[in-house]
């Protein structure tokens, strides 16, 4: 009797169908990133837990997965790849860094079916500032949907400055920002109205803020509500960035959401994520962190996003869109004193365009065993004396 193992929550087992569409969405991605100039790097799974313990990159230890090492230090799983990212180029590289990265992240909690141990693919430009750094991860986001296969999704953008301008101008108390912060980004215009000791005429604005997503139109009311530099600075550069994608041919795939505001302390600029109808939640993410380098004593200006390969494949498979593993035609069969015969006679199929495999069979009872489980349409069985079909 075979015994059952349940996997921890929030993981997940991935069988060689998946393996084969994943491997082909991750190749796609890297060579997409790599076609623009972004170079790969890799950093450790496991990090000090000094490295999310303060800045603008803190996460609540609660979150993290937690090991203690034989030293007594406490180590953590990344919980995500940016500040990993952030941590070696200030520390070990010098100059603008334009970066790709793919892999694995963690996270203690498991809520609304996010997985505990997840995949991101995603790009990072670091050392360079100003709207067209902006503008090419934009464009690049959009151009890794396309490579993919997807042409059925959006890129969301906003600014944070826009609302950080609006706090500032009224003063709002640090404590009274997170309250905030969730109203406008679960789009709860009515649940502004049941704080306490907050001026109306700001929460008159802030009311208008959920409803402020669409096309570049919506551009002209925020412009509108704009009290400051700061919220003035916000819009201007969302129109800056419309205008260069719309220049580039990709406007289409833009929309603006004036409530990204979830990751505000994280984020400094402007903000965007990547939506796909019926998924649930977004397909990717990112955006400005110019003070996510502070930590280290440096202040790099920044920008990027991740992909989760998950959701990135769920996508993909809702719109049909995902490749498949192709089915075996052939596998053939060998020895080990007929190896080199099979494998040339496998090169000979597939420059035929046959998708033929080698796989060791010590008789022809094996090699059927083979086959079946390939679910291969046929199986050809090399010995010394020549080739037999099974």
């Amino acid at each position: 009797m075979i015994k059952k193992f349940k996997l921890p929550n929030g993981t997940q087992d991935h069988l060689p169908s998946d393996c084969f569409s994943r491997r082909n969405v991750e190749g796609r991605l890297l060579d997409c990133f790599r076609f623009y100039g972004y170079q790969e790097i890799e950093s450790p799974i496991l990090e000090r837990y000094e490295l999310f313990d303060s800045g603008v990159g803190k996460v609540e230890l609660s979150k993290l997965f937690k090991v203690t090492d034989i030293d007594g230090d406490l180590l953590i799983l990344r919980p995500d790849i940016t500040m990993p990212i952030s941590r070696i180029v200030c520390t070990k590289l010098q100059g603008v860094q334009k970066l790709c990265y793919l892999g694995k992240s963690f996270s203690a909690i498991e809520n609304e079916g996010k997985l505990r141990e997840f995949t991101q693919a995603g790009v990072e430009i670091m050392g360079m500032d100003g709207i067209d750094t902006d503008i090419e991860v934009i464009m690049l986001a959009i151009k890794s949907m396309l490579a993919v296969g997807l042409d059925d999704f959006q890129i969301e953008i906003g600014n944070v400055g826009f609302f950080k301008g609006l706090l500032d101008a009224y003063d709002v108390e640090e404590e009274d920002r997170d309250i905030l912060i969730n109203s406008i980004e679960s789009k709860n215009g009515i649940k502004l109205y049941s704080l306490k000791n907050v001026d109306k005429d700001m929460l008159d604005l802030l009311s208008r803020i959920p409803m402020l997503f669409g096309g570049v139109e919506i551009l002209e009311e925020a412009r509108g509500m704009c009290l400051n530099s700061q919220m003035s600075e916000a819009v201007k550069n969302l129109k800056g960035i419309y205008d260069g994608l719309k220049s580039l041919g990709y406007e289409k795939y833009v929309t603006f959401d004036m409530s990204i505001v979830g990751k505000m302390k994280y984020y400094s600029g402007m903000v965007m994520r990547g939506i796909i109808k019926n998924l649930g939640r977004p397909i990717l993410s990112g955006g400005r962190y110019d003070g996510l380098c502070d930590a280290f004593g440096d202040h790099t200006p920044a920008v990027g996003f991740a992909i989760g390969i998950g959701y990135l494949t769920t996508a993909l498979s809702n719109q049909d869109k995902l490749v498949h593993m192709p089915a075996v035609d052939v596998v053939v069969g060998y020895t080990p004193s007929n190896m080199r015969e099979a494998e040339e006679l496998v090169t000979a199929y597939r420059a035929k365009g046959v998708n033929a495999v080698c796989s060791f069979a010590n008789d022809i009872e094996s090699l059927k065993k083979v086959k079946a489980a390939m679910g291969a349409c046929k199986g050809v069985f090399v010995t010394e004396r020549g080739e037999e079909e099974v």
